[in-house]
C-alpha cells in the first residue's frame, strides 16, 4: 500500500510539472550589449515579421505563449540583428539573456565647429572607461592592457594630476557631497590630494578602502543631500508608491518629505491580483522586479531640493531642511491622445541630467534608439530640444557641465572609447 501511494504521488508530481510547462504564459528576457549593458528599444519579432515586443529602458522584453522551436528575431538600429530558437530550458522560468553585437561602422567625420561634437580627451594607447564631473574638473578613468590611470583634468582638458592604479578599479563614483571614489569588484577608495604649503593640490592618493558591501550600505540609501539634511527614499506596493524622508546627519531625527503614488498603476496591479495572486507573483515579480517602479527623481542644487514628481505632473521645490517653497507644472513627458486624455509619451526616457554650473535640468526623448537632449523649463514644465544625437548612436554616459555635453563614444573598431564634448545651443 505504501509503495502504491508513492507511485500515485510521483504520477501527480509529473502531471503537475507537465501542466506548469504547458501553462508557461510568458517568456521573459533581457537584451544586453558586449559590455553587459541593457539595450533599449530592441524590436522583437516572431515568424520573422510579426512584432511582439520592444525592450524597455532596462532591456527587458516579454513573449506570450512561447513554443519550443519557435524562432525570435531581434533588431536594433545600432546592433547586428540576431535570431534565437526557443529551447525547452527556456520554459522553466529563467530569464533569457540575449547578447547583441555592435554593428561594424565607419567613424563619422567630425568637424570642429561651434556646435559639433569633437574629441575632448583621447590617447591612442588608452581607452576611457569611466568619468565624473566635479566642481574642480573632470576625473577620468583610462586603461591600457596592463594598468589603469585616474586623471584629474581641467575643463580645458589639461591634465592636472595622474595616479597609476591597479586594473581592478573599473568605475568612478561621485557621492552626494562631491567626493570622488574609485570602485573595484571588492572595495571602494576615496580620492584625496596632498596639499602644498600655499593650499594648492599636489598629488592624488587613495584613502583607506571600504569593502564594497559597506560602501553601498553607506551611500545607496541616500538620494540627495544638502548642508542640513540627507534625503533617503524607499518604494512600496510593488514600486507604485515612493517615499522620501529627510534625515539629519546624526540620524537623530527623520521626517517624511513627500509620498508619491501612481494611482493608475496601483489600481492596475490590484486588478492583476484578481486573476490569481500566485501567478502575479510568479510572472511579474520574478521576471520583472522593477517593471512597476515609478520614476520621480530628486536633486539638490544650491542647497535646495528639486523633486520631479512625474506621477503628479509637478515639480516641487524645498529648502535645505525640506520645507516646501514652490510647486510648478510638469508636462513635457506627456502627450494628448485622440480622445483628449493625457498619457505618458513613449519617447520620453526616464533619465535626467543636472548642469550644476548653470543650474539647469535636462532629459531625453528616444526615437528608434536615437537620443534628443531636452532642456527643461522649471516654471512651465515644458522642454525644448537642444541637441540631436542621431549622428552619435553609440553615445554613453551623457553629462552636462556649463552647457557643454560630454559623452563617451567609440573611436573605431578597436573597442576604444574617447571622451567627446559639444557646446549646447542657448
Amino acid at each position: 500500500m505504501k509503495s502504491l501511494r508513492l507511485y500515485f504521488l510521483l504520477i501527480f508530481l509529473l502531471l503537475t510539472l507537465s501542466m506548469m510547462a504547458q501553462d508557461q504564459l510568458y517568456l521573459q528576457g533581457v537584451c544586453v550589449n558586449e559590455k553587459g549593458r541593457a539595450i533599449e528599444n530592441v524590436s522583437v519579432y516572431v515568424n520573422d515579421s510579426l512584432l511582439v515586443s520592444i525592450t524597455d529602458e532596462n532591456g527587458h522584453f516579454a513573449l506570450s505563449r512561447p513554443v519550443v522551436g519557435q524562432k525570435i528575431r531581434f533588431a536594433h538600429i545600432v546592433y547586428e540583428p540576431m535570431t534565437y530558437t526557443i529551447k525547452e530550458k527556456d520554459l522553466i522560468g529563467q530569464e533569457l539573456k540575449i547578447e547583441m553585437e555592435t554593428k561594424s561602422h565607419e567613424l563619422l567625420e567630425v568637424e570642429v565647429t561651434a556646435n559639433a561634437p569633437h574629441i575632448a580627451f583621447d590617447n591612442p594607447v588608452r581607452s576611457v572607461l569611466d568619468y565624473v564631473i566635479a566642481d574642480d574638473g573632470i576625473y577620468l578613468l583610462a586603461y591600457r592592457s596592463r594598468n589603469t590611470s585616474v586623471l584629474h583634468l581641467s575643463f580645458e582638458m589639461d591634465t592636472l594630476h595622474e595616479l597609476i592604479l591597479s586594473s581592478a578599479y573599473k568605475n568612478l563614483y561621485k557621492d552626494f557631497y562631491g567626493f570622488v571614489h574609485m570602485v573595484s569588484d571588492e572595495n571602494a577608495c576615496q580620492l584625496g590630494f596632498r596639499m602644498t604649503t600655499d593650499g594648492r593640490k599636489k598629488d592624488m592618493f587613495l584613502c583607506a578602502p571600504l569593502s564594497l558591501n559597506l560602501f553601498y550600505k553607506n551611500f545607496a540609501p541616500i538620494v540627495a543631500a544638502s548642508d542640513s539634511v540627507v534625503i533617503t527614499g524607499r518604494y512600496a506596493f510593488y514600486g507604485t508608491e515612493q517615499y522620501y524622508y529627510c534625515v539629519t546627519p546624526t540620524a537623530d531625527t527623520m521626517y517624511l518629505l513627500e509620498h508619491i503614488v501612481d494611482e493608475k498603476m496601483r489600481d492596475d496591479i490590484i486588478d492583476l491580483f484578481r486573476f490569481g495572486v500566485d501567478k502575479f507573483h510568479y510572472y511579474a515579480l520574478n521576471f520583472y522586479p522593477t517593471m512597476f517602479y515609478i520614476y520621480n527623481p530628486i536633486y539638490c542644487l544650491d542647497n535646495k531640493f528639486y523633486l520631479f514628481a512625474y506621477a503628479d505632473d509637478e515639480t516641487i521645490v524645498y529648502d535645505a531642511v525640506g520645507k516646501e517653497l514652490e510647486r510648478y507644472p510638469l508636462v513635457y513627458h506627456e502627450q494628448t491622445r485622440w480622445d483628449g486624455t493625457m498619457v505618458q509619451d513613449g519617447r520620453w526616457k526616464k533619465s535626467m541630467i543636472v548642469d550644476r554650473a548653470q543650474r539647469e535640468f535636462y532629459s531625453f526623448f528616444v526615437d528608434d534608439g536615437l537620443y534628443t537632449l531636452m532642456r527643461i523649463d522649471l516654471l512651465t514644465g515644458t522642454a525644448t530640444p537642444v541637441l540631436d544625437l542621431s549622428g552619435y548612436p553609440f553615445a554613453e554616459m551623457l553629462r552636462v557641465h556649463n552647457r557643454v555635453l560630454y559623452f563617451l563614444y567609440p573611436t573605431g573598431n578597436n573597442h576604444r572609447q574617447a571622451l567627446f564634448q559639444v557646446k549646447l545651443e542657448l
